[in-house]
């Protein structure tokens, strides 16, 4: 298991340094290789990882929100095929298709962009005997993904975990979620960042 994590989160730090920009001291910019254009060849080596960590829960669906947390998903839930073969991915909507149905919405609000964003996601998609894993980019409020594990409740699908692939430390989000109870896997972990310098402290 060490090898694959320490070699896609040893990747990626590297990948963060030479392109991360940073914004503040608590925000980074990586859409040159995460969540605008995209490296693939990296971004399957993160899925991979985030895929050993939970490869023995059991996980049939994989949950996000579109669209910073869809490759991420989609190659996680790539990567747990071996272990179970009908594994699928669902994104959140932001918004409400009117070709949904069967659909749990929350609204909230977005730490990047201060807008309240509406997330739909449809029940048809669930059974009650699925095992769901969230995923998203960024672990900072834990908003998004407490919404989508809220979702998840209504429906009575259990959530068996969350992964991430940056998380920031101290901004609330993993105290959030860590009330659940349930495992919390991010790749790479981020101590302090400074945006006058630009320098980024990783977590060893």
């Amino acid at each position: 298991m060490g090898n694959v994590i320490e070699e896609a989160r040893n990747r990626l730090t590297r990948k963060i340094k030479e392109e991360g920009e940073v914004l503040g001291e608590e925000f980074l910019r990586v859409d040159s290789f995460l969540n605008h254009k995209v490296a693939p060849s990296l971004l399957n080596n993160v899925g991979r990882a985030i895929a050993k960590e939970f490869e023995d829960l059991g996980v049939t669906k994989v949950l996000t929100a579109e669209a910073a947390g869809n490759i991420i998903a989609y190659t996680t839930a790539a990567n747990l095929l071996d272990q179970e073969p009908n594994v699928e991915v669902v994104y959140a909507k932001k918004g409400v298709p009117t070709t949904m149905s069967g659909e749990e919405i929350r609204t909230i609000k977005s730490p990047t962009k201060k807008n309240k964003t509406t997330l739909a996601v449809s029940g048809n998609y669930f059974d009650s005997d699925d095992r769901v894993l969230i995923v998203d980019d960024f672990l900072f409020t834990g908003r998004t993904a407490g919404t989508l594990s809220e979702i998840m409740d209504a429906l009575s699908v259990p959530v068996v975990g969350y992964g991430f692939v940056i998380r920031k430390l101290g901004s609330g989000g993993y105290k959030k979620l860590k009330r659940e109870e349930k495992p919390i896997f991010s790749l790479v972990e981020i101590e302090s960042m400074d945006p006058q310098t630009g320098d980024i402290t990783f977590v060893n």
